[in-house]
């Protein structure tokens, strides 16, 4: 009975953790994204989702995917931030095609930039050709780089099906894989804060902004320190971003929002959001965690502290013990069933009943001519905590053993006496 009880505890507990917010309140919040979610850094709990899963073009976010990649290969001991790379005719092409979606950017065919200036080029002023510089010296050529994305983003459990390495031409992932990517990346990489992070980048001579304003100045947000953002025809207007607060970082990712102002005014109010429920489940926690170290008492028998493997408490002002402990140390063996627990000493048989106020009682000498129980009323049900079944020390003590049972709020004990007097 313990298993099963402790299986269905365990399993609401699990679903209590991860809840989040009702599909009703999450129309009521006031964002105009397609697809939108919230997820804690440090847990991956989701606190908010819309339409998580449904494949869509992520348009320069697909560039967070190719740092992440670059950032792993430097981890792998493939190149280091300092590697100079060659741009190819192919990078430096696609780098100033007005023709691709995304402002041209100029890098010279024949020129060598550094893995690390690169990173700053594609992350910041989104360069295309960063990315395909990257890309072809890594792999090969971009087609060879973009299966080693779809791969790196499989071993991380991202839905992807990328074909390129910068975004500006439609491929497809979903918000619940790009949440995924921007905690794992901070989690493995934290140093890829220090470029999303950064405003702007100097190049050629001149800053080249980053175009997440939150982090440019033109629409601060206070914590944030990345991600990445993308539009495109086919995406819409989208933003990874993500902002730490007193010790709790928050992920946030929108897709398809309808302009460039609701893709910062909805992630503004999700990233707040986060913070909100997470300084709520924190105070909760917290709450939870006092009253906890309260409720812990100790329990002796004739003045020898009994021994139990899970700790007694307080719940609802009354002494609970583990059961099996509390029975043997009464000198009890226990018996389980699907549906009840049964201790049975030499003068007396103890019944619970899954669910039941009533503890059956049968005293030996009474079996005789069919009278075999008197049945008890508990003033607290049994109790399943952290998987442990828990009996009323009192109910146990008095109406079972016929013995006393005093308390001592001042050192929390519970003292069980041989007799009442």
């Amino acid at each position: 009975m313990k298993k099963t009880i402790a299986t269905v505890f365990f399993a609401l507990a699990a679903i209590t953790a991860l809840i989040v917010i009702n599909p009703a309140q999450a129309k009521a919040v006031d964002i105009q994204a397609q697809a939108a979610i919230v997820m804690c850094f440090e847990t991956g709990d989701i606190l908010f989702e819309r339409d998580i899963h449904t494949p869509r073009v992520p348009a320069s976010m697909t560039k967070a995917m190719t740092a992440f990649v670059v950032y792993e290969q430097i981890a792998a001991g493939n190149l280091t931030p300092d590697t100079r790379v060659r741009i190819s005719a192919n990078a430096s092409r696609i780098a100033g095609d007005a023709n691709m979606q995304g402002a041209p950017f100029p890098l010279a065919a024949g020129s060598y930039h550094t893995v690390d200036m690169l990173l700053h080029l594609a992350m910041l002023p989104s360069s295309n050709g960063a990315c395909v510089a990257l890309a072809e010296h890594i792999s090969g050529t971009e087609a060879a780089f973009a299966t080693l994305m779809n791969e790196t983003a499989a071993s991380i459990g991202m839905f992807s099906e990328f074909t390129n390495a910068h975004g500006a031409l439609p491929h497809y992932t979903n918000a619940y894989s790009l949440a995924v990517l921007m905690r794992t990346f901070i989690e493995r990489h934290p140093d890829i804060l220090r470029i999303t992070g950064a405003p702007s980048v100097m190049f050629g001579g001149s800053a080249r902004n980053n175009t997440n304003h939150f982090i440019n100045g033109q629409r601060p947000f206070a914590g944030a320190d990345g991600f990445r953002t993308g539009t495109t025809r086919e995406a819409g207007w989208c933003l990874m971003s993500t902002a730490y607060r007193n010790g709790r970082r928050v992920i946030v990712v929108v897709m398809n929002a309808p302009n460039n102002d609701r893709r910062y005014g909805d992630s503004a109010t999700l990233l707040e959001l986060g913070f909100t429920e997470l300084a709520r489940r924190d105070a909760a926690r917290e709450a939870a965690a006092r009253a906890l170290a309260r409720t812990f008492i100790d329990i002796e028998l004739n003045g020898q502290a009994i021994e139990f493997g899970a700790t007694p408490r307080l719940v609802a002002g009354r002494a609970l013990a583990p059961a099996a402990d509390l029975f043997e140390a009464l000198g009890a063996n226990i018996t389980e069933t699907d549906d009840r627990i049964i201790a049975t000493s030499e003068d007396w048989t103890v019944t619970l009943i899954e669910g039941s106020n009533t503890m059956i009682v049968a005293r030996n000498e009474y079996t005789v001519m069919g009278e075999v129980s008197n049945a008890y009323l508990l003033d607290i049900p049994p109790q399943v905590i952290d998987g442990v079944l828990f009996v009323p020390v009192r109910a146990v003590a008095v109406d079972v053993m016929g013995m006393g049972v005093a308390w001592d709020g001042a050192a929390m004990t519970a003292s069980i006496f041989a007799d009442a007097d």
